[in-house]
C-alpha cells in the first residue's frame, strides 16, 4: 500500500485503479506479467516466483499506463506495442520510480521472491 501510494503521488493521479494481484496462470494465459485494462480501469499484476522488487515495477509500469488512460494517450491501437511511445514512457517512469523508491527503501533488494 504504501508503494502503491508513492506512485499515485509520483504520477499525480487523483484516481486509484482497482488491482488485482494474481498468480502465474496469468502469465501463462497472457504472456505477461502485468496488464492494464482500460474499459474496466483494472491493473493486474502476476506475484508469483517474482521478486517484491519486479512486482512493485510491475506494478509501477502499468500504473503509468492507467494514468495514460485517464490523460487520453491510449487511443492509438498500437499503444501497447512494443517500442511504441506509451510503452516506452510506462517503462522510463516505471524505472525512474523504482530507482528513486530504492534509495529511499534498500532493504527491499533483500527480499526473497514470492513463492
Amino acid at each position: 500500500n504504501h508503494f502503491t501510494e508513492y506512485c499515485i503521488q509520483q504520477l499525480k493521479l487523483k484516481e486509484k485503479p482497482q488491482i488485482h494481484f494474481v498468480d502465474d496462470s496469468f502469465a501463462e494465459q497472457k504472456r505477461a506479467l502485468g496488464a492494464y485494462e482500460p474499459e474496466t480501469k483494472t491493473i493486474i499484476v502476476v506475484t508469483q516466483h517474482r521478486m517484491m522488487a519486479d512486482i512493485m515495477r510491475t506494478l509501477a509500469h502499468e500504473l503509468v499506463h492507467f494514468k495514460q488512460d485517464i490523460d487520453n494517450q491510449l487511443d492509438d491501437p498500437e499503444a501497447g506495442a512494443t517500442g511504441s511511445p506509451q510503452e516506452n514512457e510506462a517503462n522510463a517512469r516505471a524505472a525512474v520510480i523504482m530507482r528513486n523508491w530504492g534509495k529511499k527503501h534498500p532493504e527491499l533488494f533483500e527480499k526473497e521472491s514470492i513463492a
